[in-house]
Formats: structure tokens, C-alpha cells, sequence
């Protein structure tokens, strides 16, 4: 995480991180680190310097917490269509498109940060796109 406004977003990073930082409670961790058994981070590269996924896995459960790699249902019809808050638009659609097809048809539980609630389910293919099956 860079430690000034350069990101692109200077208020939200003045608003939401300068503060914790500035207050000592900032754990900086590599991008893939693991946090405890069954919970670990993965890049998940295009949206935001730094920018992550969440995933959680008990004995044969998964679920992914995809944060800021879709931001609509949309984009499961339109992977190639980034939100405007991307800073990388073709690297944010590599890495949403590869998530997509990691998770389609599976039972990993996905947990979208900006879906309407209630947002758990499942990527599933919808004829010759995704959709989304809720839990």
C-alpha cells in the first residue's frame, strides 16, 4: 500500500487509511499473506495498487470475498467492462475474467463487496455468458 494519496483516490485514502495508519494500527502484509489457517489473501491485481481477494476455506467449504474485482452482476455478462474507479482497465478485466472462470460452476462460495444484498452465491454459466445463483 503506498503511504500517500498518489493511488488516485487521495480522499477515500485520507478519509479510511491515513488515519489507522497514522494511529499505529496498519499490519502491512504481502499480498498473498496468509492471515490464520484457512484464511489467506491473493492478488487480485487491476482495480487498485495492492488490491486483494479474501479466501476462506474449512475442510471442503471455499468461499471467495472478491472486494473490488466485480462491482456489478453486469460484469458476469460484460467481464470486459471495468467500473470506472479501475486504475487499470485492461489489467482489472484479465484479472476479473480469470476469476470468473476460476469460479464458474464450482462450489466456492463467492462474496461480493458490491452486490445488492443479499450478495453470497454462486458463478454459474447462463447459456453463452455468467450469471449469479444466489446461495
Amino acid at each position: 500500500m503506498r503511504r500517500d494519496a498518489s493511488s488516485g483516490h487521495p480522499q477515500a485514502f485520507a478519509d479510511s487509511v491515513l488515519p489507522v495508519m497514522e494511529a499505529g494500527q496498519a499490519v502491512l502484509v504481502d499480498n498473498d499473506h496468509e492471515i490464520d489457517h484457512g484464511v489467506w489473501l491473493e492478488p487480485a491485481t487491476g482495480h487498485t495498487p495492492g488490491n486483494v481477494v479474501v479466501n476462506l476455506r474449512s475442510g471442503e467449504d471455499h468461499a471467495v470475498l472478491s472486494g473490488d474485482v466485480i462491482h456489478h452482476p453486469i460484469q458476469l455478462v460484460r467481464p470486459e467492462w471495468s467500473s470506472r474507479a479501475c486504475e487499470d482497465r485492461p489489467l482489472s478485466r484479465q484479472t476479473r475474467c480469470a476469476f470468473i472462470e476460476r469460479y464458474a460452476d464450482t462450489n466456492t462460495l463467492i462474496a461480493p463487496a458490491h452486490f445488492a444484498s443479499p450478495s453470497l452465491g454462486y458463478i454459474v454459466h447462463q447459456n453463452d455468458h455468467y450469471g449469479y445463483r444466489d446461495a
